[in-house]
């Protein structure tokens, strides 16, 4: 089980901004805060979003979500309305989907999904999928080790 995710951000004002308009819908609040230091945001229950200054020594490097490292964050939308809820909200924001914006893929039974680019330019996904979405796959594809 995750506990939390903690992303460097080169503009905390501009990313707290994005991440508590994409999360508020999922039930997010700004937990706390050290100036300098991290904003924490948090649903109160069992996921925690911890967003932290780049240092200037650091300013230099780019993140790609093709290269070595996080291709992407993904957060669960408990149903289809909070979805429609956060493309409203982003859009309110002037912040278009990524791609073909909302698209249900009947990945696993249901995939419901919606993607942005935050401020530095890490994709975020917005996913409702259903219970089987967790499951091991029956396949053979990947057999117990």
């Amino acid at each position: 089980m995750i506990s939390h995710v903690v992303l460097v951000v080169s503009d905390m004002q501009a990313s707290e901004a994005f991440y508590l308009a994409l999360l508020r819908p999922l039930g997010f609040r700004k937990a706390d805060a050290v100036v300098g230091q991290y904003t924490r945001l948090t649903n109160g229950a069992d996921a925690v979003l911890v967003l932290s200054p780049l240092e200037d020594a650091y300013a230099g490097l780019a993140h790609h979500r093709r290269g070595v490292g996080m291709n992407h964050l993904a957060f669960r939308a408990p149903s289809q309305a909070a979805l429609d809820e956060i493309v409203e909200a982003m859009r309110e924001r002037g912040v278009r989907p990524l791609g073909e914006g909302r698209v249900e893929t009947g990945y696993r039974g249901l995939y419901d999904t919606v993607a942005f680019e935050d401020p530095d330019r890490i994709m975020v996904e917005v996913v409702c999928h259903g219970e089987g979405y967790f499951e091991a796959t029956t396949d053979g594809l990947f057999p117990d080790a």
